[in-house]
């Protein structure tokens, strides 16, 4: 019988970090001669997603803050202790390999392996390389991306490999329409906006605006996200009757309804991080309206991409308005043609087999 291998998976905070890990962790987990390990930092997101993992373990990591605040101090010293609890995390499991998501998370456990030489592979979900990606990418024996590699400038490129996005289970897959799960029975398009975990705020607000005046005509799914909540209860109860049937709405949809609002959605109003790729993989119409304030402002460079492949309508956050966001609604469904080339474009953008291409690679790395 072969000696066991040990495969550390770091990664984690929110969702868009942890689901990757998890679609790795099952797909390496079939594997009975791995031993696998996750790492994160036990928020309540990440929780969700990783509670059911036997070696699920956690950390300290500081997420620094761009301006200089006295938060930075007590970040700092998150990250002191989180570098030290990874040497000890490592010298214990005694990894052959660590997969790192990225995100702040990731940078203590990574620096430690690095300190300690031990292997390990990155994959980054944007167009621009995030900052802890970006200081670990020297280092890295494989840096996975999901834009093609000719935007990661600065890298090895014999490093790069194109796996695009990791794709959690049912999302390689073009999802159902099921428009009953939410209630509606009318038969009218649906507009599905999300704002991901946190919730966009702003997003929620204009959008909300006019939300009413598009009850007459359309089904929305809302959701509203920790941020947003709120608003959207508030919205909800101010309806007539015969509207708050056409008006769905929650803080966090599980992966089953997600795919369900997916399935369902006509158009897909959304900020611009990683999840528009999962949007696009499903052919989907999408207008992007990338967060300003995003680290590298990569939502905006993502949003760009999809643009110029003619694969979105974008709305910056600077030109959004109510009256932009109907503008751009109403021309969208008053021309089926560019509808479809936008949905039809998105759907040809990407690789579907991300987790597959990444789980190839860790097993050949195990098997050294």
């Amino acid at each position: 019988m072969s000696k066991q291998k040990t495969l550390l998976l770091v990664g984690g905070g929110t969702g868009g970090h942890a689901g990757p890990i998890l679609a790795v962790y099952k797909k390496m987990a079939q594997d009975k001669n791995c031993k696998i390990v996750v790492v994160g930092v036990g928020t309540p997101e990440e929780k969700e997603f990783f509670n059911s993992i036997p070696n699920y373990t956690k950390i300290c990591a500081g997420k620094f803050h761009r301006q200089f605040t006295i938060r930075n101090i007590g970040e700092i010293v998150k990250f002191v202790i989180g570098y030290f609890q990874s040497l000890f995390l490592l010298l214990k499991f005694k990894p052959q390999v660590i997969f790192s998501k990225g995100g702040f998370v990731s940078l203590p456990l990574t620096l430690a392996a690095r300190t300690l030489k031990i292997s390990y592979f990155l994959h980054e979900s944007d167009i621009e390389m995030g900052k802890v990606n970006r200081i670990m990418a020297k280092s890295a024996e494989k840096v996975f991306v999901t834009y093609p590699a000719k935007y990661y400038r600065g890298i090895d490129s014999k490093k790069i490999v194109w796996s695009g996005l990791l794709l959690r289970e049912g999302y390689a897959e073009k999802p159902e329409k099921n428009v009953k799960t939410f209630g509606f029975s009318n038969g009218d398009p649906v507009i599905f906006l999300t704002g991901g975990s946190q919730g966009a705020l702003n997003l929620s607000k204009v959008f909300l605006q006019i939300a009413s005046g598009l009850l007459d005509g359309f089904n929305i799914i809302h959701q509203a996200g920790k941020h947003s909540i709120e608003i959207a209860d508030k919205f909800a109860k101010d309806l007539p009757e015969e509207k708050s049937k056409k008006y769905y709405f929650t803080d966090l949809l599980g992966d089953k309804m997600m795919l369900s609002a997916i399935g369902s959605a006509d158009l897909i109003i959304s900020r611009a991080g990683s999840t528009i790729v999962e949007l696009a993989i499903a052919s989907k119409l999408m207008i992007l309206v990338p967060w300003r304030y995003s680290a590298q402002d990569h939502q905006l460079k993502n949003a760009e991409f999809f643009k110029a492949n003619n694969a979105a309508d974008v709305i910056t956050e600077d030109q959004l308005t109510p009256e932009v966001l109907r503008n751009h609604i109403n021309d969208l469904f008053q021309d089926r043609e560019k509808r479809e080339k936008i949905a039809q474009s998105s759907g040809k953008l990407f690789p579907k087999d991300g987790v597959s291409i990444v789980c190839d690679a860790l097993k050949e790395r195990l098997d050294k």
